[in-house]
């Protein structure tokens, strides 16, 4: 590989990294620890962040967007959001200067999401462990997060038997937060969507039986029922089918055309082909699906209206004063409101709905509807094996095992929180991936207790959000900083307990945040009344 000189010796202090670029355009990033030089990609294999502003958590690169880890100093993946390893390179000083070994042609590196497949934005792919033959068979239901992050981590930690994934969805695994996103907006198109290309579970030799549901399962003789297919027998079963979309069908005209959820690629689809030709539309629900969706569909030619029971989105998750900033940022930007408002059925005319009618009379004329008034746990064919919850949950024990030799996670998966915050169903991107993780592992005998934080993130017109730990009710909420002015930090404060953060314009605060909180090391909430260095209190 060509050598190319990037700085000088004294370019860096201990613990200081920054990315460095040459003549050629080549860049990398430099990390100086423990008097010695690294050197890695510069950008992160998921959305391609600038890791230069990411933070070094003891032997951890960690991405100040989404919280993807990496290992210093061979670039490792850690933890998820992101698929892949981060490349790093050989590195050397001499003559008082920095060298670093490049490949002819490195793995391209960008900070455009919404163009480039999630999976190969700068990284490296975990190459499958040659393990020894193994006669065992372990199963997946479901091809979401959960889903295929498992199976990627089964065979890099060497199971080396039958792997089968069974999935309802007619698609190998794709990035399912784009859906509202960048994919509606049109600013990606369906090749952005695919978490892997097919030669990567050819080469990991994963079996996908997709356009297949699970139908039944007998706990005692190890086997789950499909549909159109014989029973498949497993030794060990990963239960992550994820959730459907409610579709309110005690609703008068809820199954008229032009009446979507969205949930699926296939749903992302058809609402982007009826969308094309609309000129108002109506999501009926200010969830975070409904919100990313008005972001994304409104504008000159298209008006879009937000019906919510809530006064304010996300009041419930975020509380009332940061749903009022969300709100007004979307009205800005042209997004109107019917809020505390009841939708009491949908219009149409030659079958294709033409308007919603709410409770106080009012007519909303619409060309389409979007449901986007939450989901439920895909958990029906468990009815007859398992104690489900009301909602549809599956309880699982602290190793996300449900039964013998069975597990869940993801959606469906009612597990425990780590400093006794007790158990909850949380239906995130990133916990669905560690969940995966850590079943897969369990899955192999490892023995491995979920002891991750929850950690998400929304962008609606350019603004991220970001929020650790978990909190369904608070006493308090101590802000710092203007929430008015999207610049802010908010910790939720219950029974003397700060159990959740949330943040705009503080992605290196947030970082800490979610350290502290995952080692049981976060400040009261009397200390965290005052202005807090969350970096010295990490150190």
């Amino acid at each position: 590989m060509p050598e190319f000189d990037f700085a000088p010796a004294d370019a860096l202090q201990e613990g200081e990294m920054r990315t460095f670029t040459v003549a050629s355009g080549a860049t990398v990033l430099l990390l100086r620890r423990q008097g010695q030089y690294v050197a890695l990609a510069p950008n992160c294999p998921h959305y391609g962040a600038p890791l230069e502003k990411g933070r070094i958590v003891h032997d951890q690169l960690v991405c100040p967007w989404h919280h993807a880890c990496f290992r210093i100093p061979d670039g490792h993946l850690c933890q998820p959001p992101a698929l892949d390893n981060l490349p790093s390179y050989p590195v050397r000083v001499a003559d008082g200067r920095v060298w670093v070994q490049l490949p002819t042609k490195p793995t391209a590196a960008t900070n455009s999401p919404d163009a480039t497949p999630t999976a190969l934005v700068g990284g490296n792919a975990p190459a499958p462990n040659a393990a020894a033959p193994d006669t065992r068979t372990f199963v997946i239901v479901g091809g979401g997060a959960a889903g295929q992050f498992a199976a990627q981590t089964l065979r890099a930690e060497g199971f080396g038997g039958r792997l089968v994934m069974v999935t309802a969805e007619t698609a190998a695994p794709y990035d399912r937060t784009k859906l509202s996103k960048a994919y509606l907006a049109g600013e990606a198109g369906s090749k952005a969507l695919p978490l892997r290309k097919d030669e990567f579970y050819e080469r990991h030799r994963i079996e996908i039986l997709s356009d297949t549901r699970a139908t039944g399962l007998s706990l005692r003789t190890r086997q789950l029922k499909l549909s159109g297919r014989g029973p498949l027998h497993y030794d060990a079963l990963l239960l992550a089918p994820g959730c459907i979309p409610n579709t309110l069908p005690k609703l008068p005209g809820y199954d008229l055309a032009g009446v979507l959820p969205l949930r699926s690629a296939s749903d992302a689809e058809q609402m982007r082909q009826l969308v094309a030709k609309a000129k108002r539309v109506v999501i009926i629900g200010s969830s975070f699906i409904g919100m990313e969706a008005a972001a994304s569909l409104v504008g000159e030619e298209r008006q879009v209206t937000v019906v919510a029971q809530d006064a304010e989105p996300f009041a419930r998750i975020l509380g009332s004063k940061i749903g009022r900033m969300f709100r007004n940022l979307h009205r800005r930007h042209g997004v109107r409101f019917r809020v505390e408002a009841e939708v009491v059925c949908l219009e149409g005319k030659d079958g294709h709905v033409t308007a919603v009618r709410l409770a106080s009379g009012q007519r909303l004329p619409a060309d389409a509807v979007v449901l986007a008034v939450g989901v439920r746990p895909a958990t029906n064919f468990l009815a007859e094996t398992f104690d489900l919850e009301k909602d549809g949950g599956l309880r699982v024990d602290a190793h996300l095992c449900a039964a013998p030799h069975v597990y869940a996670a993801g959606d469906v998966a009612l597990f425990s929180l780590p400093a006794g915050l007790g158990q909850h169903r949380i239906e995130h991107w990133r916990v669905a991936q560690q969940h995966g993780a850590c079943a897969a592992r369990n899955m192999l005998g490892q023995n491995t207790a979920f002891q991750a934080v929850p950690f998400f993130w929304t962008q609606q017109f350019g603004k991220s959000l970001r929020y650790a730990g978990h909190a369904t009710v608070w006493d308090e909420i101590i802000f710092h900083g203007d929430v008015r002015r999207h610049k802010f930090l908010a910790l939720f404060s219950y029974q003397n307990k700060l159990v959740a953060a949330a943040g705009m314009q503080h992605d290196d605060d947030m970082v800490c945040i979610e350290e502290l909180m995952r080692n049981g090391r976060m400040p009261t909430p009397t200390a965290a009344r005052r202005k807090l260095n969350w970096a010295k209190l990490l150190e």
